[in-house]
Order: structure tokens, then sequence, then C-alpha cells
């Protein structure tokens, strides 16, 4: 039989979970497999990436994952790495959120859209009396069962009224997606909040009655739920791309096109050499595919086109703690977009995870909304700091200047889900399997989290193998 040729394009966990999967797969059935890995970056795992300065462990892109999607979890133990976990500080219990400059706590129990308990929200500073009416009033909302899919922003607005919307369900979600609630499906993005609203008639009467009890002890997200590694986020992505083969790996390579041939394989171009491959995993973001394939009919331009995605940076600052004159009592703060603020949340990340700061230190991290992206590459990177700075310092009443500060900013590296993606998805989905040799993964068509990119990865590789199968079968 004739080698089995696979090109990835893209090395973040995506394409690496794939390539894994793939030398995994050619091992158990003994076919004889050519990889090939391309990306136009200069080391693998894309945005899981940790830089050490003085000490300071920061993170440029994730800090964590959920552990509640299991991908995640059943890779870190087949690679060995469950020894090297660790979860978020066990002792802290809240999170804020800006109003004024001033850090108020997120109801206890509230989580992303609703709460879990209606004292804690009928006692917050965050909303006026009226809000705390309307939020109240939410189990009287007749259900909506319009198949439609609803904007998050609609959904919420429209069951728990504008000022939850403005005042803790936007940056909450902001904080996870980095997008307008407006322009966030509902059933993409959210879907049990959607489930339980058709179950229950109503988000307090179906929090009550699962009770939630991990959730009703923690505001803000489910951090019990979430892990990283001891040296940081990279670990992962230095411990997949150890066990590909050197000569598989093919870093600063940047992808000029990708074409079909006559004989249903694919023509792979980068930094002027041509492959020839049997399949192709493309492990970016739909909007970098469309470079690609868009060109290969008017529907696969509007389908990628379709599904945008933002750019990201942050910003890690590390100081000496009696530089930072606030308590830190909590895993850090999100920030409504109504503030008009560059920063659209904080990480108080050495209090969240341990030995991410020498002893004596603390280490912030700072998430910029497009607003900081733009002023970064217009202004620089030393004007950006310096604005961030003046946007912490009243919060946090900062004494002095950071010891260190690390920037990170990547383009187009986050996909979001508008109205309707589900449907595009599966569109997506289904003309990639009319076309043979031709597979997607990525964070762009089911979720993007690092145990759904992880998934996406080995689905597209066992889908290879499963169509390599029916080859044979039929032959």
């Amino acid at each position: 039989m004739n080698p089995l040729r696979v090109t990835v394009i893209g090395a973040g966990v995506s394409g690496l979970a794939a390539a894994h999967r793939l030398l995994e797969l050619s091992k158990e059935k003994d076919i004889h497999l050519e990889l090939n890995i391309l990306d136009a970056g200069s080391k693998p795992g894309g945005t899981l990436s940790t830089v050490e300065k003085n000490g300071f462990v920061m993170e440029e892109g994730p800090d964590c994952f959920i552990t509640e999607k299991p991908a995640g979890l059943e890779l870190c133990k087949k690679l060995g790495l469950d020894d090297q976990l660790i979860k978020t500080n066990q002792t802290l219990k809240q999170s804020f959120i800006l109003k004024n400059n001033r850090l108020h706590p997120i109801p206890e129990g509230f989580y992303l859209l609703a709460p879990s308990r209606v004292w804690p929200l009928m006692t917050t500073s965050l909303l006026s009396p009226l809000g705390k009416l309307r939020a109240a009033f939410e189990p009287f909302i007749r259900r909506r069962r319009d198949p439609q899919d609803e904007s998050v922003g609609a959904f919420v607005r429209r069951r728990m009224g504008k000022e939850v919307l403005d005042g803790l369900a936007q940056p909450l979600i902001g904080g996870v997606f980095n997008a307008d609630p407006d322009d966030l499906s509902l059933s993409a993005c959210m879907p049990r909040f959607k489930e339980m609203e058709m179950k229950y008639g109503s988000l307090l009467k179906a929090m009550a009655a699962r009770k939630l009890k991990s959730q009703a002890q923690v505001s803000g997200a489910r951090y019990s739920l979430f892990v990283s590694f001891k040296k940081g986020m990279q670990t992962l992505g230095e411990k997949l791309a150890s066990q590909i083969p050197m000569e598989s790996m093919w870093l600063q390579s940047h992808v000029d096109s990708l074409n079909p041939t006559d004989k249903g394989t694919w023509e792979v171009s980068a930094n002027g050499r041509t492959q020839e491959t049997d399949a192709v995993i493309l492990a970016i973001q739909p909007v970098k595919i469309h470079s690609l394939i868009g060109h290969l009919d008017p529907e696969w331009s509007k389908l990628l086109l379709g599904i945008p995605a933002h750019d990201s940076a942050t910003l890690n600052l590390g100081f000496r703690r009696v530089d930072v004159n606030h308590p830190l009592d909590g895993f850090g703060f999100v920030v409504p977009s109504k503030e008009k603020k560059l920063v659209v949340g904080c990480t108080f990340a050495s209090q969240k995870f341990e030995g991410r700061a020498p002893e004596g230190n603390v280490l912030l991290r700072a998430f910029l909304g497009q607003e900081g992206v733009d002023l970064f590459k217009a202004q620089g990177e030393s004007s950006l700091v310096e604005k961030v700075l003046e946007e912490l310092k009243p919060i946090l009443n900062l004494r002095d200047r950071p010891l260190v500060h690390h920037l990170a900013s990547y383009a187009s590296s986050m996909s979001y889900f508008r109205p309707g993606h589900l449907s595009q998805a599966l569109r997506l989905e289904q003309k990639a399997s009319e076309i043979k040799g031709l597979y997607l993964a990525g964070n762009g068509l089911r979720g993007v989290g690092i145990p759904d990119c992880i998934a996406a990865g080995q689905n597209a590789a066992e889908k290879i193998f499963q169509n390599l199968l029916k080859k044979e079968i039929a032959q």
C-alpha cells in the first residue's frame, strides 16, 4: 500500500492534536504515514505560549482550560502530563466587575447570564433598584418558541433586563469571547441557557432546580473547573510537538496556495516549495482558510467570511506586592463596555495560580479589546503600556511602576459565532465532506476553548482514517 500523505496547516493546539492522533492511528493500523505540518510561526503551539522573565511566569495566550469538556484532560493523561496540572487557588471565591473605577464583587452564584440565587442579585451594588426589580420579574417572562437563532444579548435583555446585560452579562461574556453579546449566537455559544428556558420557562427556576452547587459558591466563572500547568500552558504545546518527528514540522512556512488536482490529491505551496498530499487538515481560523480555498466557489467564500475573528492582546505586568495597594482578594475583574476602557479584563494571575510570581511580588494580566490592539498598532508598545497603567492605577491603587512587563498580540486569533452560526458550520462541514481529502479543524466551527480545539483536530484525523477504510472496503 502506498504511504498516506497528510498535510496539516496550522501548528496551534488543533493542528498538533490532529498530528498526534494521525501518528497514533497510523501505528495502530500499521499504515505508513508521510506527515507534514506547516505553520507561519516560529514555534509550535500557536497561542499556547509562556514567557518567563525575572521569575514571573507570563502567559501570552490562554492561561488555563476547562475540565468539564473531556478532550483536554484525556489528552493530558495520554501524554503523561496529568501530574503537571494545577488547579486554581481554592481559597478564593470571587471575582469583580468594574463600575466607576471601583471593583464590585460579582453577585454570589451569578454564572455568565443568570443567577443561581436571587438574594445576592437583589443586594448587589451593580444594579439599580429598578434593574433588580426587572431581574426578579424574570420568571413571569414567557418563553420564546421561535426556532430562529437569537443573539446572546437579545436573550439576556429579554429575560433579565437591560441592566443585567450591560452591568453583569456583557462584561462576563466579553471576558470569554471578546465580542459584543448582540453579535453572538445563543445556540452556538450558550446553548445550555436556551435549554433552561425551554425546559423550565425561566432561568431563575432552572438554576434553582439544578442547584448548581459548584457555581453557587463561586461568582463569575466556575474557577474550580479550570486547570493550568505548573510551568505554564506552553507545556502542552511543547509536549505535543515533542511527539512529532522533527522532519514533519515545517515552521516559518507561510502557505501561499492550496489547490485540488485532477488526481484527487492536493498541491500545497509554501515558501516557494510545492508538495502533493492525499489529505489536508486546515487547523486555522475560517478567515485564514478563506485565503486558501475561498476561490473554489462563491459559497466557500461567503461561508468562511461569515465567521469573523478578533485580534487579541494581553499585557502581563509584574509588580512588587507593596506597590499594589489592593487586597487582590479574588481572581480578577472584568470591565463593562460602557466604562470605555482599553482594558476589558484583568486577571490577578499570581493569585489565580501558584508559582506565577516570585515571593513578595504579584503578576497582573490585562486583556485588551480591539481599541487597545488598534492603539498598539498605531502608537506602539510603550504608549499602550502607559495608557493601561493609567487605567489600572486608580482601580488597584498602584504606587509604582511594574518591575517587568510583556505584551503579546495575535492577529485574527479568536473566532466568534454570530447568530445562525450552527447552520453555517454544518454547511461548511458538509461542503468539506464533499471534497476528497479536505478536512476542517481549528476554533472556528464548534468551539473556541482548548478542549474544543483538541477535539476538532482529533476528529479530523479520525475522519481521514475512516475514509481510508471505506476506500479499502470499496476496492
